[in-house]
């Protein structure tokens, strides 16, 4: 009998340690600790051609869940396109690729933006050129 309220009483303080996070003052505030985030694709200076279009592929990492991704593509400080993607996972991959036979000739900018479960925010932005 007393290895069950042993193991009962371990399993309760397992349960309740991983929901620290409820129990804290200030719930779920940012705490530093920013997600991963890797651009893949586009690399850095790539030639994109209009009619293949953009290839976009990221990878990333938090231990709050990444909640959201966000894309812009800007041109002079201009946006051009923008799209959001709901995630909620821990590690993820995104792989898709977007239209660019609209897009003029030119240097391009694409910024990606992870937001995690405390509302830590990663970035990274990479330059590709449209022909």
């Amino acid at each position: 009998m007393k290895l069950k309220t042993t193991v009962a009483a371990m399993f309760a303080i397992a349960v309740l340690t991983g929901c620290e996070d409820l129990f804290e003052e200030g719930d779920m505030q940012p705490d530093g600790s920013k997600p991963s985030l890797t651009i893949n694709a586009p690399t850095i200076n790539q030639n994109v051609q209009q009619t293949q279009g953009l290839r976009i592929f990221i990878t990333g990492f938090d231990k709050d869940l990444v909640k959201t991704l966000r894309f812009t593509v800007k041109q002079n400080e201009t946006d051009v396109l923008s799209f959001e993607r709901a995630l909620d996972k821990k590690a993820f991959e995104y792989d898709t690729t977007i239209a660019m036979s609209n897009a003029s000739a030119g240097t391009y900018q694409l910024l990606v933006r992870a937001v995690d479960g405390r509302t830590n925010v990663a970035e990274q932005k990479v330059s590709f050129t449209v022909r």
